[in-house]
């Protein structure tokens, strides 16, 4: 069969190699008998004939042939790369090469020639140079398969992937089409079991909201829609097809030599599917990394000075946080390593190395409890984390004092927490205090790095309790939800987010009430009407403002307000981005924007307020003549209240440390600079904090620091023409092979209604401003911000907005609680929402539903 250019599991070559990876592993599981939908491969071959027109006429020609002999009338298809060497031992290709699901007939190829293209990308050449193929010109087939429309489908490991457990086979199972297990789209259920038996060791199974199902009537691949109630609640699996799977798995995995990974699907007959598998390239220790949360934090690409000093911080604060709540000193010192790896520098950008976390906290006695509360908070998919297996009853009662310890630790903790963060409020202002009293700029290089330690000693130590009021606040938001569902009060996700509005004294406002009373001292003055006036660049208004002497009083109100919120602005905590106070013209586009909307901060508080008490008194009347659960629910709603006031009031603590810890690297980049070590002060965010302190105490091992300086340029240059994904999984060595880069091809245009998490109740009906990245100039005047993320100083934008819709988020983070209390319509957690709204688009958005709906196309809208 040598000149066998499409292969079928009947009739294939004899060399495999011709087939690519994926199709010769196919090729072997059909052989060996399991379950295997019909499938057909273009070898090799095709694409080396393959003309600029694409496929030849006679290849054309038999792929119809089979098609029409192995796919039923009107089927859809999949239609996947196989390179030479994809899905080996060595090499997977994950996230490398394309795969098109829902493939109908008439466009199979086309998708055939889009995967034979991506096979010779920029991303799967940079794949196989960083995995030492410098060559880079393996063959290349695609693999042509029946879909199969599951009602459950997963991913089946032969082995224990995160300890290398050879004997234990772990399952993670959600409803629908497996593209929601492997992308974290729906919620799943996991059973871990005995490889050599199937015998369940531990299950744990979830609600499951969600599914993914091939969209039918939209026509543009497939579609997150609600599970049916009954459905859901039920394991995904029954136990006995935990034990088919576990039979296939164990087949699959001797025959092909090694642990192997593997993806199935359940029809709605019952049958089971082996899509693919492929060896679980290494056993070593797995690392996830996941920006869910922190992306708000640290938006896009974060210079090495940045990534250093948060590393150290999340170290540090979470050390002390764990001792506050109950693991001893020497368990940390042997989790040394968890402590000091809770964040990841991906492509330039901060994730969190989210399986430390998961280990962290299992430190904390009684914390696997509150895991799901915190997944919830950051925004994560539901992990399920391994609980110690059951122990004997001497065993338990040994261990009974250490979970009545944490019970009463948290019992204090809840019971003092006014008390403690007084005292944090009152360090944190004398240390700042004392910071203000020296001018970082007239301090020699030693010094500044005292000042730094002072800061570092002073403040780390209190930082403590901002993470055990965050542990707070997101078991008290779940606390009030679980007892409206349990109770029947009113709608649970909207009833929460209406108690929550009209807080009172949320200092996080402030800078907000700051800015808008600048801006009415400006309306009422004809002079800085004139000065604010369109088309003068914002650098000239502020030069003005400083040498006119008839805006002295202005100036006086100007100063007052940078002194106090100088420090809020966007991406405010990368220590490269300058503070409003050193970048004054943020703060004039800001005015200019309120100027053109007349915002009123009293009216929207007012409105909040009103909605508030609506949703008090729905409390109320269901809870009329229940006394017992009336005072429980009031009580746990203050808990969940005063915690997250306190959480936003110390995140401005947090804007301010920042802002410290920049003045003091600046003014160490300036003395670098004038001693020859860097060529431009800017130039010390490229380095570490390790290397700024190694260059002026002695201890550095690079004197090239220029040299240094620019090779990360290079390296940054070329990070900012990535997209890694938003998670990450890898093994072993981090760095071996490049991480996966998101999805390149754009959404389908949005049609109809997109859903996310309504996080501030009310409608809006405007034009939609993407918003990929904030700009000084960028004005907002009553428009829907579209945009991928907001960090805490996006609350001078929102201010000016109509409405909020963001990518990311969840339903504690900053967007959905300023949302909240400025009165402004916000949705969360809308997948793709930037790339499937044009700019200019007229769109309405409910902030109680958390529907998004297109009311109207931009005629000249570009897609971003």
């Amino acid at each position: 069969m040598s000149d066998l250019r499409i292969a079928t599991a009947d009739r294939a070559p004899e060399d495999p190699a011709r087939l690519g990876g994926k199709a010769a592993n196919l090729l072997a599981l059909s052989r060996l008998g399991v379950p295997v939908p019909p499938w057909l491969c273009l070898t090799t071959e095709v694409l080396a004939a393959a003309g600029g027109d694409g496929l030849a006429a006679g290849d054309r020609e038999e792929l119809q042939r089979r098609m029409d002999e192995l796919f039923p009338p009107g089927a859809f298809v999949a239609v996947r790369s196989s390179a030479v060497g994809e899905d080996s031992g060595k090499d997977s290709f994950a996230g490398q090469l394309e795969t098109y699901l829902w493939v109908p007939r008439d466009r199979v190829l086309e998708r055939v020639r889009d995967c034979f293209a991506s096979a010779s990308s920029a991303r799967a050449r940079l794949y196989r140079e960083t995995r030492g193929d410098l060559a880079s010109t393996r063959g290349a087939a695609v693999v042509v398969q029946l879909m199969v429309d599951a009602r459950v489908a997963g991913v089946l490991f032969t082995a224990n992937p995160t300890n290398g457990d050879r004997s234990e086979a772990v399952i993670t199972a959600g409803l629908g089409l497996g593209e929601g297990v492997v992308a974290d789209r729906v919620e799943t259920d996991t059973w871990f079991a005995e490889l050599a038996t199937g015998e369940i060791r531990e299950r744990a199974v979830n609600s499951k909201r969600l599914k993914v199902v091939f969209d039918r009537e939209g026509g543009a691949g497939t579609a997150v829609v609600p599970a049916d109630a009954e459905e859901g609640a039920r394991p995904a699996l029954l136990d006995a097809q935990v034990r088919d799977l576990v039979e296939i798995g164990r087949r699959i995995a001797e025959a092909f030599g090694g642990p192997q990974d593997i993806e199935w699907a359940i029809d709605a007959a019952g049958k089971i599917h082996v899509l693919q598998a492929r060896p679980i390239t290494t056993l070593e220790r797995e690392a996830v990394f996941d920006n869910s949360n922190i992306v708000e934090s640290y938006p896009g690409l974060s210079l090495p000075l940045t990534f250093s000093f948060a590393r150290a911080v999340y170290e540090e604060t979470f050390r002390g946080s764990s001792l506050t709540l109950g693991v001893p000193e020497r368990v940390l010192g042997e989790n040394r390593s968890v402590l000091a790896n809770l964040v990841a520098l991906v492509d330039g950008r901060i994730y969190y190395n989210i399986l430390n976390w998961y280990r962290l906290f299992q430190l904390v006695p009684g914390f696997d409890r509150m895991l799901p509360a915190w997944e919830r908070a950051l925004g994560l998919p539901r992990r399920h984390v391994r609980r110690p297996p059951a122990s004997s009853l001497a065993a338990r009662l040994v261990r009974l004092p250490v979970q009545l310890g944490a019970v009463l630790r948290i019992v204090y903790h809840v019971a003092f927490l006014k008390r403690n963060v007084r005292r944090f409020r009152e360090n944190f202002a004398a240390v700042r205090e004392e910071f203000l009293q020296r001018d970082p700029d007239s301090l020699e290089a030693h010094e500044l790095l005292d000042l730094y330690d002072f800061l570092a000693t002073r403040l780390l130590g209190s930082w403590r309790v901002t993470i055990v009021n965050d542990a707070i606040a997101q078991q008290a938001y779940a606390g009030v939800g679980r007892l409206a569902e349990r109770w029947r009060i009113g709608d649970r996700a909207g009833l929460v987010n209406d108690l929550l509005c009209g807080e009172k004294g949320m200092e996080s406002v402030e800078p907000v009430r700051s800015a808008l009373s600048l801006a009415e001292r400006i309306r009422s003055d004809a002079r800085l009407r004139a000065v604010f006036g369109e088309g003068r660049e914002e650098a000239e208004v502020f030069r003005e403002i400083r040498g006119a002497p008839e805006f002295a009083a202005f100036r006086e109100a100007l100063d007052r307000h940078l002194d106090l919120y100088g420090d809020r602005t966007v991406q405010e905590l990368k220590l490269e981005t300058p503070s409003a106070a050193e970048n004054p013209a943020f703060l004039v586009s800001m005015l200019r924007n309120y100027l053109r909307g007349g915002q009123d901060v009293a009216r929207m508080e007012e409105r909040e307020r009103a909605i508030r008490s609506a949703a008090e008194r729905i409390v109320r009347a269901a809870l009329a003549w229940r006394p017992l659960r009336r005072l429980l629910f009031a009580w746990v709603l203050a808990e969940c209240r005063r915690s997250v006031k306190y959480r936003e009031d110390m995140r401005l603590a947090r804007s301010r440390a920042f802002g410290m810890v920049k003045r003091i690297f600046r003014a160490l980049g300036r003395i670098l600079a004038a001693k020859g070590l860097l060529a431009e002060p800017f130039d010390v965010f490229f380095l570490t904090v390790d290397e700024v302190m190694g260059a002026v105490r002695g201890h550095s091992a690079t004197r090239d620091l220029a040299a240094l300086v620019a090779l990360r340029k290079r390296e940054y240059e070329e990070f900012a023409r990535r997209t890694p994904a938003p998670r990450i999984a890898t093994h072993g060595v981090a760095l071996a092979r490049p991480f996966p880069q998101a999805c390149g091809i754009a959404p389908a245009p949005a049609e109809g209604e997109m859903r996310g998490l309504g996080a501030s109740p009310g409608r809006a009906r405007a034009a939609a401003k993407i918003v990929l990245a904030p700009t000084q100039g960028l004005a907002v005047s009553g428009e829907i911000l579209v945009a991928p993320m907001t960090d805490p100083g996006w609350v001078f934008l929102m201010v000016a907005a109509g409405g909020l819709v963001v990518e990311k988020g969840s339903l504690l983070s900053h967007t959905a609680i300023i949302g909240r209390e400025l009165g402004i319509p916000t949705v969360v957690g809308v997948s793709d929402a930037t790339r499937r709204i044009a700019d200019g688009d007229t769109i309405e958005i409910d902030g109680l539903s958390g529907t998004v709906r297109i009311l109207e196309r931009a005629q000249t809208s570009e897609r971003a």
